[in-house]
């Protein structure tokens, strides 16, 4: 199989985006420098460059909050895209303009603007048409290998759910027969001879058990030197779902994320990246802490700070600090699981768990090294015990640091029960494959996202096509969802 994988390459590609939208104003200013003045590099580009930088930032910042590099915002929500495109914009010349009253050598002059900024207008719409139009015309096309009726019901699975992949076909290894199918049979692999073309196709989609499979391996090995990609299953689901369905990951596949990961990053800069984005957002966020301590101790009585026992990385257990949003009689009749409309949650402390206020005091939990910016989310010892019951390798997300945002938080609705657990595991499997510094990034611009809408919206299709993938056999893997209940007197409050 390919080295990178798909959700590599995109995230990449998004980085690139990224990149090209800062530079971008860059060269818009540079250009209304230069109309202005008359002169290939002039004086006042050293004076306007902390402004432009600025605005560099907020531009793709702004853009990528709006889902703007994203497939999902499109056709149908052409209108969310126009409306996000023209706020990217306005917050872009708020700040070149904000930068000249902090400094009022560095206000740029209504030449300058008007020119630097059309400009830009022009070079950010054409980007972002090309995008748009890419996104609905590209489509990754894909043969799948199926040995057993689990492989045909995956591939149909994902033809069904994903706009992004086209499955235009199954190739059956082995003795394996299957009388009709949703997909048609390009052809079957039985013995070292292919006796059928392959299509034009961009990759061949494998599960794990067919590269033991000698009938398999040689066309593959064939495939792949004719310039063919051969991506694993799991890695194209990936990339549609930007999770990973647990009935496809297997010990091959754990060992495979474990090793994909940037160890410079989670070794060294990963602590870095959680200190001083701890104490920017602390610089930032003081106000509303100060306003969420008074709401709570005005509004309820009892402590203003809510503690409790949680399992960090590899089971280390410490005490984590929330502001606190239920009333202190909570648990009287015994622990249960907490909702998005909880009775036990009083009036403000909704407000506080809406915008995330309650979560600020763990900034203190980063600083102190028990937990990190972006990871896994920490749940209560007892939780950890139940749920790997029910939910297939559910240890795994304990071998890195529990965060205060993450993957699973920004992708997936607040958790009320087991399947929510299950879905949400999925998510944070997807982040420790593919953790760095460019993916915790993101996830702090999709955090803010979050915030700004007050919550998290569930995509019923989205959630939807989830549940379908559930619903296929765990052939590979050596857990079993048979078990998906848990003791009702369990909570996380």
């Amino acid at each position: 199989m390919t080295r990178q994988s798909p959700v590599a390459r995109n995230l990449i590609v998004t980085g690139i985006r990224f990149l090209l939208d800062a530079v971008f104003v860059h060269i818009s200013l540079i250009v209304g420098v230069i109309w202005r003045f008359g002169e290939l590099l002039p004086d006042k580009l050293a004076v306007y460059f902390p402004a432009t930088f600025m605005a560099s930032i907020v531009l793709p910042c702004c853009t990528y909050i709006g889902g703007l590099y994203s497939p999902r915002l499109n056709g149908t929500d052409s209108w969310a895209r126009a409306r996000w495109f023209f706020v990217s914009l306005s917050a872009t010349i708020g700040v070149l303009l904000a930068a000249g009253s902090v400094a009022l050598e560095a206000r740029l002059g209504r030449g300058v603007l008007f020119c630097g900024f059309s400009f830009l207008v022009a070079l950010y719409a054409i980007h972002h048409y090309l995008l748009a139009r890419s996104f609905g015309t590209t489509r990754f096309r894909v043969v799948c290998i199926a040995s057993s009726e689990d492989d045909v019901r995956a591939a149909e699975t994902l033809a069904a759910s994903s706009p992004q992949i086209e499955v235009i076909g199954l190739i059956f290894a082995g003795d394996f027969e299957k009388e009709s199918s949703s997909l048609p049979q390009i052809g079957r692999l039985n013995d070292d001879i292919i006796s059928f073309s392959l299509p034009e196709a961009d990759a061949v989609l494998v599960r794990d058990r067919h590269l033991g499979m000698p009938c398999v391996t040689t066309p593959l090995r064939q495939w792949r030197l004719q310039g063919v990609e051969i991506i694993s299953l799991a890695d194209a689901c990936e990339m549609v779902l930007q999770a990973v369905p647990l009935p496809l990951v297997t010990e091959n596949w754990l060992f495979r994320a474990s090793s994909q990961s940037g160890m410079l990053y989670i070794k060294k800069l990963k602590r870095l990246f959680d200190i001083a984005s701890a104490l920017l957002c602390l610089l930032l966020l003081w106000p509303f802490l100060l306003l969420g301590i008074l709401a709570v101790r005005l509004s309820s009585r009892g402590p203003v700070f809510f503690k409790q026992v949680r399992m960090g990385r590899l089971g280390k257990e410490f005490v984590i600090l929330k502001l606190r949003t239920m009333c202190i009689d909570a648990e009287k009749d015994g622990p249960r699981w907490s909702s998005t409309k909880d009775v036990r949650v009083f009036p403000v402390g909704a407000f506080l768990r809406k915008f995330r206020i309650d979560e600020i005091p763990q900034l203190i939990n980063i600083l102190r090294g028990e937990m990190s910016f972006v990871g896994p989310r920490p749940e209560r010892p007892e939780f950890v015990g139940q749920l790997e019951n029910s939910i297939p390798y559910y240890r795994e997300r304990l071998i890195v640091q529990p965060g205060l945002t993450g993957w699973a938080q920004v992708k997936y609705p607040y958790g009320a029960n087991v399947e929510d657990a299950w879905r949400k595991h999925e998510f944070d499997l997807y982040y420790i494959k593919h953790m760095s510094i460019l993916l915790d990034f993101l996830i702090l611009l999709e955090t803010t996202r979050t915030v700004l809408l007050g919550g998290n919206i569930k995509s019923d299709a989205h959630i939807n096509a989830m549940h379908q993938w559930k619903k296929l056999g765990f052939a590979e893997s050596s857990a079993s969802p048979a078990n998906l209940s848990l003791k009702p007197e369990l909570t996380r409050p």
